[in-house]
C-alpha cells in the first residue's frame, strides 16, 4: 500500500507542478563479480541468474568467453539480459590479440544490446605509449567495424596497473578510433584509486559525448589512492563517497547508457549485499523523481 501512496503522491505533485516527472531510468545491472566473489554466493549460472532476476537488476554481466555459451543459455532461461561482458584487449608480440572465440560469441549476441568492455594490457608499450595507442586504435576500430552491424558497442575499460589506467587515456583512444560505437566506461572505483576524488566532475564531462557505461559502488571519500579496495568498493549506499551526487550528475547531464555495480571482493554475504544496493538504487530512483 505504500508504494502505491507514494505513486500517487508523484502524480499529485507533477500535476499540481506542470513539470514533467523526472526518472531515474537507466539500466542498472550486476557486475559477474557480484555472483562469483562475494560470501555465499549461489553456485551455478542458473542459480546465479535467478537471484539476480528476483532482486529486480536489469541484467548480469557476462565475464570471460570460456563460459559465455553456458551462461547465455542460463540467463536466458531465467529470463535475465547480458547488458555487458568484460573482455581482455592484448599487445602480444606488437600486435593485438584477444580471444579466438570473441567474434563467434559478438555473432550470437547480435541485436541484444551488448556492450563489450574492454580491458587493455600491454606491458611491453607502458612507455611507448604513441605506438602502444596506435595499435589499440587499429585493433579496437577492426573489432568495431566487425561489431556495427551486429548492433553491438565497445567501451575502453579503465582499470589500476593496466595499459588503459585513466579515464582520459580511454577517451583519448575512442576519440582517435572515430567509430559511433566505441566509446568509454566511467569506473568510479579505479578513478578513485589511480586519479583520487578531486576534479570527478570536470572529467565526467569531458567522457560524456563517449560514455557507454557508468560503474558505481559504495565508496569513501578522502584520500582515495591511498585506500584499499575494501574502501573503494563497498555495497551501494554505504562509504562516505556520494554516489547518488555522482550518478545525478550524469542524468542530469543527459546520460542515457548503462550504470552497473560493481562488487569486487565485497566481504558481505551475497544477497545481503546485492539486496541492499538494488534498496539503494530505489532509493536513488524516488530521490531523483521528487527532485527539481
Amino acid at each position: 500500500m505504500k508504494k502505491v501512496y507514494f505513486i500517487i503522491l508523484i502524480t499529485l505533485i507533477v500535476a499540481c507542478t506542470g513539470q514533467k516527472e523526472k526518472k531515474l531510468d537507466n539500466i542498472f545491472y550486476c557486475f559477474n563479480n557480484g555472483v562469483r566473489t562475494l560470501p555465499n554466493a549461489p553456485v551455478g549460472f542458473f542459480a546465479q541468474s535467478e537471484l539476480i532476476k528476483r532482486l529486480g537488476f536489469d541484467g548480469l554481466a557476462g565475464h570471460t568467453e570460456d563460459n559465455y555459451y553456458e551462461l547465455r543459455a542460463a540467463m536466458d532461461k531465467a529470463g535475465l539480459e547480458m547488458p555487458e561482458m568484460y573482455i581482455a584487449m592484448n599487445i602480444v608480440d606488437g600486435k593485438i590479440s584477444y580471444h579466438k572465440e570473441l567474434k563467434n560469441i559478438m555473432i550470437n549476441s547480435k541485436d541484444r544490446n551488448l556492450l563489450i568492455t574492454l580491458h587493455l594490457h600491454a606491458p611491453d608499450f607502458i612507455d611507448n605509449r604513441t605506438e602502444g595507442d596506435r595499435l589499440f586504435v587499429e585493433g579496437i576500430r577492426e573489432l568495431a567495424d566487425f561489431a556495427a552491424p551486429l548492433n553491438i558497442k565497445i567501451a575502453i575499460y579503465p582499470h589500476v596497473n593496466f595499459y588503459c589506467e585513466k579515464l582520459e587515456f580511454a577517451v583519448n583512444i575512442a576519440k582517435s578510433i572515430a567509430r559511433k560505437n566505441v566509446g568509454v566506461v566511467y569506473n568510479l572505483c579505479h578513478l578513485l584509486k589511480v586519479e583520487g576524488e578531486d576534479g570527478w566532475e570536470e572529467k565526467a564531462t569531458a567522457a560524456l559525448p563517449y560514455l557507454f557505461m557508468v560503474s558505481i559502488n559504495g565508496a569513501d571519500s578522502g584520500d582515495t589512492k591511498n585506500m584499499g579496495w575494501d574502501q573503494l568498493i563497498q555495497p551501494l549506499g554505504e562509504g562516505t563517497f556520494d554516489t547518488y551526487k555522482l550518478v545525478k550528475f550524469f542524468k542530469d547531464k543527459g546520460y542515457q547508457g548503462k550504470f552497473g555495480l560493481q562488487c569486487y571482493n565485497i566481504k558481505k554475504d551475497c544477497e545481503v549485499a546485492l539486496t541492499q544496493s538494488m534498496k539503494t538504487w530505489g532509493e536513488y530512483q524516488r530521490r531523483y523523481a521528487l527532485e527539481k
